[in-house]
């Protein structure tokens, strides 16, 4: 009966460029939200939704700890008019400011939709194949440790069960074959939840242009829709990992103007697409500017860097390599030392590729390990630059910068405390004499 008189008290309308929303039974509530104040309108779509032919909308503003209004249950063609009012009025609003005479009628054409990269089956499937198997393998193991820990609240004596499997754990681990095969087992496991992740999340991903922003859609049961405008995109990044780098193939992330609560939720992310899309996005994004890439001069960071990275992974791998050897089971002493020897390869490549460049309109990082990685943030983009150092960087005269946007922070790492202040100041100096505004 709530349920009941909650739907029919829960409205919404349209009055002098505001969304106005009302609901409430006995807390009565009513949401004003100017059209100027809206950010983006995104759709999503789950299984439910697509049974009964209707989108949940989500309406972002900026700054907002969530998002400022969730219409759960909206008809596609009021969702797509709503959105449709909403793109009409900033493109009115851009035509005024632009006006010499303000007597002139303005006639705007609606924007026109331009697709710039379409996930086709295939290409999915290569998606999947290249996907971070290691995370899916994470999730595995958090998953048996929780139903572990799950047995032991409710009261089961598991304890004592597992003891009756000493023996045989002993002798399965003092087999190598057995070993390999439950490696390989968890390999194959792994292969195939991330497949169906894959799939479930990229399933018709489509990536278009539609006036100065993007759309992103994507989902096989939970279909999404995210929009993202050039003015409100903070850093766009581009990355591969090892087995995308054989496949060539990019991974695109897009960081908008958040608060620090919803950071995970202003984050675009498209799969498989070719360094043609990648270049296209670029060029849309910073325009012009997008040729800086060209010229710039790329810095590397301290080797303190790479002893640093070195020094974590041996104190994480000292005790158990010492305890395997005390223990005398020299046969997973050599898988582990093995996977010791290549988070130490790791390392070295990450120094190598860990480079970072400042041109008269951007600042760029360059990184990665067996793959690579890219971040690209305009200078007017900046909110804050912060100094941090370390004592052991004390020691060395060097300092870490923080770069702070309205999306996240982009860290350069060990670099010389003269430089860093330099940069500090060239970076506040094109912030403070520019007058380009960062949303």
């Amino acid at each position: 009966i709530f349920g009941i008189i909650s739907f029919y008290k829960y409205y919404f309308y349209i009055k002098d460029d505001t969304l106005i929303v009302r609901k409430g039974i006995f807390k009565k509530t009513i949401l004003e939200i100017p059209f100027d104040r809206i950010q983006s309108i995104n759709n999503e779509q789950n299984l439910i939704h697509r049974l009964f032919s209707v989108v949940k909308l989500n309406v972002d503003t900026a700054g907002s700890a969530r998002d400022e209004v969730q219409l759960s249950a909206l008809k596609t063609e009021i969702a797509n008019e709503l959105r449709q009012q909403l793109l009409d009025y900033k493109s009115k609003t851009r035509s005024l400011s632009r006006s010499v005479d303000q007597n002139d009628v303005i006639e705007e054409a609606l924007p026109e939709k331009k697709v710039i990269f379409r996930l086709s089956l295939l290409q999915l499937l290569r998606v999947g194949v290249t996907a971070n198997h290691l995370g899916s393998f994470g999730l595995i193991v958090l998953f048996f440790f929780s139903i572990y820990d799950k047995i032991r609240e409710v009261g089961l004596d598991i304890q004592s069960k597992l003891e009756e499997y000493i023996p045989l754990a002993e002798a399965i681990m003092n087999s190598i074959f057995m070993v390999m095969f439950l490696a390989f087992l968890f390999l194959i496991v792994s292969f195939l939840l991330s497949l169906v992740l894959t799939v479930l999340r990229f399933f018709g991903l489509k990536m278009y242009r539609i006036g100065d922003g993007f759309i992103i859609e994507s989902g096989l049961l939970n279909r999404k829709q995210y929009a993202a405008k050039d003015n409100k995109i903070q850093i766009f990044s581009w990355s591969q990992n090892l087995l995308e780098r054989i496949s060539n193939i990019y991974t695109i992330i897009i960081q908008q103007a958040s608060s620090v609560q919803t950071a995970t939720n202003k984050i675009a992310i498209a799969k498989g697409l070719s360094f043609e899309n990648i270049d296209a996005v670029g060029q849309y994004i910073f325009e012009h500017n997008y040729d800086d890439l060209e010229q710039m001069k790329w810095y590397s960071v301290d080797i303190y860097y790479l002893y640093r990275m070195m020094a974590r992974f041996t104190m994480i791998f000292a005790i158990p390599l010492i305890i395997l050897l005390t223990i005398g089971l020299y046969e997973v002493l050599l898988p582990v030392g093995l996977i010791y020897v290549i988070l130490l390869m790791s390392c070295v490549l990450r120094y190598k590729k860990k480079k970072y460049g400042v041109s008269d309109n951007i600042v760029a990082v360059r990184g990665g390990a067996f793959g690579h990685q890219l971040s690209l943030m305009e200078l007017h983009k900046v909110q804050n630059i912060r100094l941090s150092q370390t004592p052991f960087q004390r020691r060395r005269q060097l300092s870490s910068l923080n770069i702070f946007t309205a999306s996240t922070t982009m860290k350069i790492p060990e670099i010389r405390t003269e430089f860093a202040m330099e940069l500090n100041d060239y970076l506040l100096y094109k912030v403070e004499s520019g007058n380009k505004p960062w949303m």
